[in-house]
Formats: C-alpha cells, sequence, structure tokens
C-alpha cells in the first residue's frame, strides 16, 4: 500500500517530467455531436460538445453557434470533466483529460440548421470539430390532435354533486366523465367550497383513494379559484387537485372520499386560527368494455407510429439503433410494441423513454423505443412494419397506425472477438545433467519418531477445524444480531431518508437509485422471495400471484421503469418530479405493507 507522502512524491516527480514533455506530445480531438440529428417539431434531441486531450493542457473551448438558432430551445445543461492519470516506466505521467457540455435541446419549428465548427485550444495550438446539420421535419398530426368538441368549462354553481353541502367550508369532487370505456381519460377534480377566511399555507389535502385507476396529476402550484353561488351565498372554490384518470379495469369503479384540514383565519391579533377539517363523498364511475368486434390487443387512444434507422449500412458485427416514436392521445404509458424477430440479425431489449403532454384537457405524448440491432451475417436485412391498433373513445371506433418496412445492409464477415491477453509463447528449454553438492563430510544419524507417532500430532490435526468451527459460530450469533436490528422497517426507512437525502442534495442518479431500492426491498419483504432483476414481464405475475391488485402491479412497473430511464437522463430530471416521485414512492410502499398484512 502506497503511504499518502509517498504517492505525492511520485505525482510531484511525475508532473515535472510530464512538464518537459507535454508541449511536444500534446493531442487533441473536437467532438460536436447530436443525438438524432434528424427529429420532428416539439422533439427534444441532445447536443454534445466535447474536447479530448492527451499530454496537455486545455486552454478555451469554445462553441460560437450554440445560440444561432432561436428555433432551438435548450432546455437542459449539464458538464463534465473526466480527468485520467498514468505513470508508465521511462515514459513519466501521462495525462488525460476532457471537457464536455451536454445541451438537451427542443426544436420549436421545422428546418434546415447548420452549426460551425467547435474549437478547442490546446498548448497554444488550434483544435476544430467537424460541422453539424440539424434537420427538423414537420410535428406528426397526431401531435396536434385534441377532443373532437372542446369541453365546456366546468360548471362550479348550483349543481352539487359529489359534495356533502356545509354552510362554512365543504368539499366536491367533479368527474367529467362518470361512463366511460376501459383505458379511456376521466378527468377528476377536487375543490374546496369556502364561505370564511382561509389561510392559504395552512390548506393541507389529502388525494382520494383511487384504485383501479392509473393517475397522472397536474400539479397545484398556489391556491386559487373562482367566486360562485351555491344557495344564494357566495363561495370561493379553490382548486385542490386536476388528475387524469385512466381505468384498468371494467365494472363501477370508485373514487374514495377527498380530506382536507386548513385554518381559518380571524381579523384579532390575540385570537389563535381555528383548525377545520372536512371530508368529501365519493363519486362511482361506470367503466365498460371496448365495443366487439375489434382488435383484442388495441390500446385506448388515437395515435401514430413512425420507424427509422440511424444508418442503411454497416459492417457484420457493428450496431443498428432502431427508433420507433407513438405520438398521440391517451395514457401512452399503456402501449406495448414488440419487435417480431429478424433472421440474421440479434436484437437486445430495448430503451423505452416517455414524454407526457396535454393537449387541451387530453393527456397525451410521445412513448420511444430504441433497439439495437446486430447483424450476425452480411447481406440485405429487413425490419417488418410495426402496426398499433387503437380505439378512438371519441369517435367510437377502432382504427390503425402502421410504419413502412425498413432495409439495412451488412458487409464483410463478423471479426470473432480476440483475447484481451494474448498467451507467451515460451521457448522449449534443453535438457541438462544436473548434479547434486559434492559432499566433503558424511556423518551417521540416529534414528527419530515420525511425526505422525508424536503425542502432539493429534492437536494438531484437530486444532483447525475447532478453530473454523467456533469462528463460524461467532459470525453467525454476529450476523444473527445485526438482523435483529436491521428489521424490514428500519431498513425501509432508511432507504428513505437516503432517498430524501439525495433529493436534499439535487443529485437525481442517486435519488432514483434509492427510489429503486426502496421500491424493491417492499417487494422482497412482500414476497418473501428475490425479484430484484426481473424483467417487467417476469415480475408482473409474481406481483399478481402476491395478491397484488392490477392497479397496484401497474405502479409498481410504471415507477421502477421510470426510475431506471432517469438515473440514465439525470440531467432532464427537475426537483419538483423528483418531490412527486418520492411522494408516490412513499404511498406506494404503504400500499405493498397493507397487502401483506391482508395476506
Amino acid at each position: 500500500m502506497i503511504r499518502p507522502l509517498t504517492f505525492v512524491c511520485l505525482v510531484a516527480i511525475g508532473a515535472l517530467a510530464h512538464g518537459a514533455s507535454a508541449r511536444a506530445d500534446a493531442e487533441a480531438e473536437v467532438i460536436l455531436s447530436a443525438t438524432p440529428r434528424e427529429i420532428r417539431v416539439g422533439e427534444t434531441f441532445s447536443l454534445e460538445v466535447r474536447a479530448n486531450v492527451k499530454g496537455g493542457s486545455l486552454e478555451d473551448l469554445t462553441f460560437a453557434d450554440l445560440k444561432k438558432h432561436p428555433e432551438l430551445d435548450i432546455v437542459s445543461h449539464q458538464t463534465a470533466r473526466p480527468m485520467q492519470v498514468s505513470f508508465g516506466f521511462g515514459s513519466g505521467m501521462k495525462v488525460q483529460s476532457s471537457l464536455s457540455h451536454q445541451y438537451t435541446m427542443r426544436a420549436l419549428s421545422a428546418g434546415t440548421f447548420e452549426f460551425s465548427p467547435a474549437v478547442a485550444k490546446v498548448e497554444g495550438k488550434t483544435y476544430r470539430s467537424d460541422p453539424l446539420t440539424i434537420i427538423v421535419l414537420p410535428a406528426d398530426n397526431a401531435a396536434t390532435i385534441g377532443p373532437a368538441t372542446p369541453t365546456p368549462p366546468l360548471e362550479l354553481g348550483e349543481e352539487l354533486s359529489g359534495a356533502r353541502y356545509d354552510p362554512r367550508a365543504f368539499l366536491r369532487t367533479v368527474v367529467e366523465q362518470e361512463e366511460v370505456y376501459i383505458g379511456q381519460q376521466v378527468n377528476v377534480a377536487v375543490y374546496l367550497y369556502t364561505h370564511v377566511g382561509v389561510a392559504g399555507r395552512s390548506v393541507n389535502p389529502t388525494k382520494p383513494a383511487m384504485d383501479g385507476f392509473w393517475v397522472y396529476d397536474e400539479q397545484i402550484t398556489s391556491l386559487e379559484g373562482p367566486i360562485v353561488q351555491v344557495n344564494g351565498v357566495q363561495y370561493r372554490a379553490y382548486v385542490l387537485q386536476k388528475s387524469a384518470a385512466f381505468p384498468q379495469r371494467t365494472g363501477e369503479l370508485t373514487i374514495g372520499a377527498p380530506k382536507v384540514t386548513f385554518d381559518i383565519g380571524t381579523m384579532s391579533l390575540f385570537d389563535a386560527p381555528e383548525r377545520v377539517e372536512r371530508t368529501g363523498v365519493p363519486v362511482t364511475v361506470n367503466v365498460k368494455p371496448l365495443p366487439t368486434p375489434g382488435p383484442s390487443d388495441a390500446f385506448v387512444g388515437k395515435y401514430s407510429v413512425r420507424a427509422r434507422l440511424d444508418r442503411g449500412s454497416v459492417n457484420t458485427g457493428n450496431a443498428v439503433t432502431l427508433r420507433v416514436d407513438a405520438t398521440g392521445v391517451g395514457n401512452i404509458q399503456d402501449l406495448r410494441i414488440e419487435l417480431p424477430p429478424i433472421a440474421g440479425v440479434r436484437i437486445l431489449q430495448p430503451v423505452i423513454r416517455d414524454e407526457q403532454r396535454f393537449y387541451g384537457k387530453a393527456l397525451g405524448g410521445t412513448r420511444s423505443w430504441e433497439w439495437i440491432l446486430i447483424p450476425k451475417a452480411p447481406g440485405q436485412h429487413t425490419v417488418p412494419g410495426i402496426e398499433l391498433d387503437y380505439f378512438d373513445p371519441v369517435s367510437q371506433r377502432y382504427g390503425s397506425a402502421s410504419t413502412q418496412a425498413l432495409t439495412f445492409s451488412a458487409t464483410g464477415v463478423a471479426t470473432p472477438a480476440q483475447p484481451m491477453v494474448s498467451p507467451m509463447e515460451v521457448a522449449p528449454k534443453q535438457a541438462a545433467a544436473v548434479f547434486g553438492p559434492i559432499r566433503m563430510y558424511s556423518a551417521l544419524t540416529r534414528e527419530t519418531t515420525p511425526i505422525t507417532q508424536r503425542p502432539w500430532f493429534a492437536w494438531l490435526v484437530v486444532l483447525p477445524p475447532l478453530v473454523f468451527i467456533v469462528l463460524t459460530i461467532g459470525v453467525s450469533i454476529a450476523r444473527r444480531h445485526r438482523r435483529r436490528r436491521a428489521t424490514a422497517g428500519a431498513v425501509q426507512r432508511a432507504l428513505i431518508d437516503e432517498a430524501q437525502q439525495a433529493l436534499r442534495d439535487d443529485d437525481p442518479r442517486a435519488f432514483y437509485d434509492r427510489i429503486v431500492a426502496t421500491i424493491t426491498h417492499a417487494l422482497v419483504t412482500q414476497t418473501a422471495e428475490p425479484v430484484r432483476g426481473l424483467s417487467n414481464a417476469e415480475l408482473r405475475p409474481r406481483l399478481v400471484a402476491a395478491g397484488f391488485d392490477d392497479d397496484l402491479v401497474q405502479r409498481v412497473i410504471n415507477e421502477l421503469e421510470g426510475a431506471d430511464f432517469a438515473r440514465f437522463a439525470a440531467s432532464g430530471v427537475d426537483t419538483e418530479e423528483m418531490q412527486r416521485c418520492l411522494q408516490r414512492t412513499e404511498t406506494m410502499v404503504e400500499r405493498i405493507q397493507r397487502v401483506r398484512g391482508k395476506a
């Protein structure tokens, strides 16, 4: 082990040796890249400006065209400065460093956008990247899809359905559609009607239970509401919750009663505010099955599908990326696309990304799949067309969206993988006569007792197993003691605390690691069997067999998918989304524990 002082001396010596030759050996590479280079209006892409320097010092890295095109909006920016130091005998210290700027950009309008090269200065020399061109195509028709007819604003006046009237204050749950198809969006809003003054910061609502629904909540940032007339009295109707709920099973589903606590303010400095609690009423939604006849695998909504390959030809054994985008109105997290086998091509598991947004009151967005295709044989390879069946609840008709078949070619023979370390060939040695040492003297030796017959030999044989048994028992007792202290509840609380700390530190990657660990620990505790590393297809039947309802299973899988994606796209995650994710996770863990209590 190298002591700190010794390490500092080695670094200093290496730095002196490196300084004399840095200027002569300096090398640099400037890269300007975008993924993907062809997108549509409203979509995002990643732009990277990177300088890799070997044996020198980076003085400056500039990209003058970053804000040249106002049609490309900068969504986020992240900087990385990795450095690697290595030592070699006779060559001194070698330093390899990089400076990388990564931007997430959104296309606001169609067109062709050209960027001039990025410029880096290293040891007085100038290095340039290649220029870059971004092509933005017009938006898909589905991107402008909205409700067939505009939905009129909610009437919050005399109608008091979904409420229990109270002259001072009461809660009301408004459901716009009380009869829908399975998978169709249900708009749910919770209002607080008050005839008295409310201290805004004291309002603490509790969301109603919505078992059987997949729910997307709109963020409420301020306490606002219009003045309405109820029984001839003016009330202010504050919006506490707005949700897009998608029923996951047929029959009558109940939206539970909401709750809220708040303080009623007074005009006196000497009177304490009055704490008030109100409970609403449950509301029932009738969910119908999809009409027949129709495709059995149809998704609810209205979608368009687009597919593209990142290149048309590769060397055999190299990778081609296939991207499929499904855009439209509906619960995009319900969408599933399976890529059929392709002869002579190895297909890796896809990376799935979701971008949800509202078109008016209708929730929709884009779900993207990216498959890595690796041709194992030369020749033409065809990706078959992909078809997506859907049921549009607005027109109450089935439809279909599909892509054209795509082809790419592979040339050459796949290069076999080379071993990392080649065996060294050693020439055989010639046999030679070997003579023992020449004895100058000889002596007579007395007869000795063999070791196996000595009295202490038995103890020598028995002692190691005894020591091993004692150590094993001691370790077992220590582990049992630690296990008693680390109960399932303590571990669960520790994981939540670590996620909260990562949220305070604004570390999305560590935060979503803890979110995945929290959910996985709760599932392992519930199912009493390992679930880590299972795919979604393997995890779903195990959760169902353990007594989880369909809604909870879908929530668990959606949260795990979202957390896995966020860990690899941490630069696009904001603090508010992390807070909502933490709240969803705590609620989900409580539901998992309740299922365990019933089992």
